[in-house]
């Protein structure tokens, strides 16, 4: 087949084609190459660093906790700066040479970091990895300075809980750690990282919905090494939880904390007429900075090891018999149901025989022969167990439980604290359900004196003792400040008459010859005291033992000492415990005394008081002409 040769018109049109093609294949290659020329060579350095590992995160900011302030603005429980030692593997290309850059600089074994590491392999890659929770300042400058040798680590400065005075108000402050399962899934989405610290005990534990703030969060670009290289939009600022005011007074829980040292007990210091609790501690505390950064395995054994339970709060946990001070309450029944008036009188020659009962029960001074004939205000100033042996005998343990309670004796105090106990008192319902038994008329002496099965806290003391104080009235203890409107106390339906027959054997305890609180008597303010001693063992079984067992400490009774002032017009009332003290006014007593000395040189301002706005009894008028300096 014969083909026919182009003409000339359609040469000149093929020749036309591949010039447009070349032309348009020339183009081509001339725009490649010059973005092959702006990747490389303009911005080539750029998009290197992209190539090694640029990223944007999501970083989240915790809020710091909110502080907690004394009544006067002292910081109690504030943050710190603390600086967290991060590893985002995902950022590292040697693993075990960061890790030996690090260990080698640092001081940080090297075993030590591995095992973190290991420890959250399951993570994804791209999440921190916890190295160290608080590095140090220092170290911290070092890690900053000399990122290159450290790719992947990276420096977090995270708010720690602080407590600036160590010690001081520990059991009432109590502690922060890390968050449990079931109080993460309690706390709503936008606290999840402030809440990965909360508090565990105490008021930190109570207020945790108003300490912990709110998250915060912003979007970073960071370079090959985890190294922050600028922000990214608007960050979310994060909001500080709200700041708390208790009631306590600094400087007092201070004193209270240095006249306790040594002793294991509880002091708790209030305005009565208000509920306000401005100190409150229980011995031996413990430093609440142990728990802020994870308490370690030493520091917990040691702690929970001590036969002191310097972690338990013994204003509120510790349940003791409550020795003298409960012959107030049997005191009060026993005129509240007429068995006894003001002038009734009890011969007391130191012992006090039951029928039917060989042995009979002592009052505290039989050896020197008892207190002779004593009334109601006497009974009290010396404490004679003898008289309140009597009373209760012809009240019955049942109506002795009756009143106890309406002091405030088996019930919670409502007190702004977790685990208060309610202490117990007992009744002939009680002893059948509890052992299977009934109650014996032997058995109702020792607790008309504050023994046997009774027991209470120094927080449910002090609050009874508040009562007596207030001419009845009852008021709610109080830790949290609210300045616009304090507690007002409501009656209880007391006798005021009764009451202040009580009153006025405090105040002769304090401040007549023979009253078992004398040492508590003061020049500047009229106090009102009674004096405790609570039983560990009874005397029945120590009698057979020798000296020296006898003596040792834990077989020593507990001391207890309740007191107010002025007693006409109180504005301070304490309770002492001291555990194995012995007598109230050896051990207990003293420690009253200087908080008392310690709050007239401070606080106290005494007022120049007229019969019309602060009425008195002729019995305490004279009181105050025959034991105070004009």
């Amino acid at each position: 087949m014969k083909i026919s040769p182009l003409q000339p018109n359609e040469i000149q049109l093929f020749r036309s084609r591949v010039t447009v093609i070349g032309v348009i294949i020339t183009l081509l290659f001339s725009l490649l190459g010059s973005r092959l020329w702006y990747l490389q060579i303009l911005n080539g350095k750029d998009y290197e660093e992209i190539s090694q590992g640029n990223r944007i995160r999501l970083v989240p900011q915790a809020a710091p906790r909110g502080v907690i302030y004394d009544r006067n603005g002292v910081a109690l429980a504030d943050n710190r700066p603390a600086y967290q030692l991060q590893l985002i593997r995902e950022d590292t290309r040697n693993l075990e040479q960061t890790l030996q850059n690090l260990s080698n600089a640092l001081q940080i074994p090297y075993a030590s970091l591995r095992k973190k590491v290991h420890d959250n392999r399951s993570q994804a890659p791209f999440k921190p990895i916890i190295l160290d929770e608080d590095l140090g300042y220092r170290k911290a400058v070092i890690v900053e300075t000399y990122q290159e040798d450290f790719p992947g680590i990276s420096i977090v400065i995270q708010s720690r809980r602080f407590y600036p005075h160590n010690k001081i108000a520990s059991h009432l402050l109590g502690y922060v750690g890390v968050r449990s399962e079931e109080q993460e899934n309690a706390l709503p989405k936008n606290q999840d990282r402030s809440g990965l610290i909360i508090g565990q005990a105490g008021m930190e534990l109570l207020n945790n919905e108003i300490l912990i703030g709110k998250d915060g969060g912003k979007q970073i670009e960071v370079d090959n090494v985890g190294r922050e290289l600028r922000i990214l939009n608007k960050p979310v600022n994060p909001i500080s939880g709200d700041d708390l005011y208790l009631t306590i007074d600094t400087r007092l829980q201070k004193f209270v904390h240095t006249t306790m040292q040594g002793q294991s007990g509880a002091v708790v210091v209030m305005r009565p007429k208000t509920g306000e609790i401005l100190a409150m501690a229980s011995f031996p505390n413990f430093n609440p900075n142990l728990f802020a950064a994870g308490i370690s395995r030493k520091n917990w054994n040691r702690l929970t090891n001590n036969p002191d339970h310097p972690l338990e709060n013994k204003a509120i946990q510790g349940a003791y018999p409550p020795g003298s001070p409960f012959k107030l309450v049997t005191g009060y029944a026993g005129l509240d149901m007429g068995v006894i008036n003001e002038y009734t009188t009890y011969v007391c020659n130191g012992f006090y025989y039951l029928k039917g009962r060989r042995t009979p029960y002592k009052c505290w001074s039989w050896e020197r022969g008892g207190h002779g004939i004593v009334d109601i205000r006497k009974a009290v100033q010396m404490s004679c167990n003898v008289f309140f042996y009597q009373v209760a005998q012809e009240i019955g343990v049942d109506r002795l439980h009756d009143y106890a309670k309406k002091f405030g004796f088996g019930l919670a105090t409502r007190i702004n604290l977790p685990n208060e106990k309610q202490g117990l008192v007992p009744s002939e319902a009680w002893k059948l359900n509890t052992f299977g038994e009934r109650w014996y008329r032997g058995e109702t002496p020792p607790v008309s004196i504050g023994q046997g099965y009774l027991s209470a806290t120094p927080m449910q003391l002090i609050n009874f003792i508040n009562i007596i104080a207030n001419n009845g009235m009852g008021v709610q203890p109080q830790l949290v400040m609210n300045r616009e409107s304090l507690p007002v106390p409501k009656p209880l339906g007391f006798n005021k008459e009764y009451l202040q027959l009580l009153r006025e054997g405090m105040v002769l305890a304090v401040n007549e010859r023979g009253g078992t609180a004398r040492v508590s008597q003061s020049e500047k303010m009229l106090i009102a005291a009674k004096t405790g001693t609570a039983q560990v063992v009874s005397h029945k079984t120590t009698k057979n033992w020798d000296k020296q067992k006898k003596s040792l400490r834990a077989f020593q009774n507990h001391a207890w000492f309740v007191a107010f002032g002025p007693a006409e017009n109180p504005e301070i009332s304490v309770a002492v415990l001291v555990e194995h003290g012995g007598g109230g006014a050896k051990a207990a007593g003293p420690v009253a005394k200087k908080i008392f000395d310690y709050y007239i040189e401070n606080f106290y301002e005494p007022e120049a008081a007229t019969e019309e706005d602060r009425p008195q009894s002729a019995f305490t008028q004279q009181l105050q002409q025959a034991f105070l300096p004009n």
